[in-house]
């Protein structure tokens, strides 16, 4: 099966921002998916912020300890690829991630990201292999933090290990080759680390654009065309047309107004 790398935008209630992410994916076989929802004490709400499947929202911030994920929809054997985005100091738990596909050959059933670790699980692990864990220091390219041998158990083999967040966006995958030379890599999974939520202003601008501290950013019109990016505190807005445009930070869009 090939696999596609997709990246997912959300917005989150005020004063809260998602940290950590579960991957899953696989072909549809008929089943839905379960997930127990922590309760997050501190935040007063549960853990889980968005759920989308195959790019489309499909849960906001549900308010239950468990929930069903409604994959009823689809096709046998069609692609299903589900991200579920949860708050720091908590994560759901996929109950049955095993229902999504059969297990004859290797695959990467579920890779998840949080505050501590990186963690996936497999199926179908019929020789001897590596994991590598890989995470990406620049634009093309990926720096190995972990090495762990397989198990060789066909069905959910279990792995952890632990995260090396830095500041902002982190950005991980986990390699799989084995003896015969088989190699195949899991989607890629997302960690924004911050000490707090970054703000900016104005929201009515002229020339400049000040954040509350330095991040990536990047400005999308009311197209969603990306029509300016970089990294800092301070992002010069004058060459901008008059109307609404978007603030991309931390993993959340914000409007703002271009006079």
């Amino acid at each position: 099966m090939k696999l596609t790398y997709l990246m997912f935008l959300c917005l989150v209630p005020s004063g809260l921002v998602w940290a950590g992410e579960i991957v899953l994916f696989g072909e549809y076989q008929g089943k839905n998916i379960f997930v127990q929802n922590p309760y997050h004490r501190s935040a007063s709400t549960f853990c889980t912020t968005s759920v989308f499947v195959n790019d489309r929202l499909v849960l906001d911030s549900p308010k239950v300890s468990a929930f069903k994920i409604d994959l009823s929809y689809l096709e046998i054997n069609d692609l299903v690829v589900i991200r579920i985005e949860h708050l720091e100091g908590c994560r759901p738990t996929i109950i049955n991630p095993q229902v999504l596909q059969p297990v004859e050959d290797f695959k990467f059933l579920s890779t998840e990201v949080d505050n501590n670790s990186i963690r996936w699980i497999t199926a179908g692990e019929r020789e001897e292999g590596i994991f590598e864990v890989e995470k990406r220091i620049e634009e093309n390219s990926w720096q190995v933090i972990h090495k762990a041998k397989t198990k060789r158990g066909l069905r959910d083999n279990l792995y952890a290990v632990s995260a090396a967040h830095t500041k902002g966006q982190n950005q991980y995958r986990v390699k799989y080759e084995g003896e015969s030379g088989n190699l195949l890599y899991s989607l890629e999974v997302y960690y924004t680390h911050t000490d707090s939520l970054i703000t900016f202003q104005p929201q009515i601008v002229t020339s400049q654009i000040t954040l509350s501290d330095s991040t990536g950013y990047q400005i999308i019109d009311f197209l969603g065309k990306v029509i300016k990016k970089g990294q800092g505190r301070e992002i010069i807005v004058v060459e901008l047309k008059p109307g609404e445009y978007y603030l991309e930070i931390q993993d959340r869009r914000e409007k703002f107004i271009k006079r």
